[in-house]
């Protein structure tokens, strides 16, 4: 999928979780989950932004 699926697929999934809440629902969506490990400066944020395309939502 690369970079250019992700670009496309988080906000999409972003709209799903936000349509489910709207109606007091949860989405219940099965998302990978991923932990970064490092010291202070090793680059972590960079490698999470290379992996989604963009830079990371705060």
């Amino acid at each position: 999928m690369g970079n250019r699926g992700m670009e496309e697929l988080i906000p999409l999934v972003n709209r799903m979780q936000d349509a489910f809440a709207s109606i007091g629902q949860n989405a219940n969506l099965d998302l990978p989950q991923i932990a970064v490990v490092g010291g202070q400066s090793a680059g972590k944020s960079s490698v999470l932004e290379n992996f989604v395309g963009g830079p990371r939502r705060t």
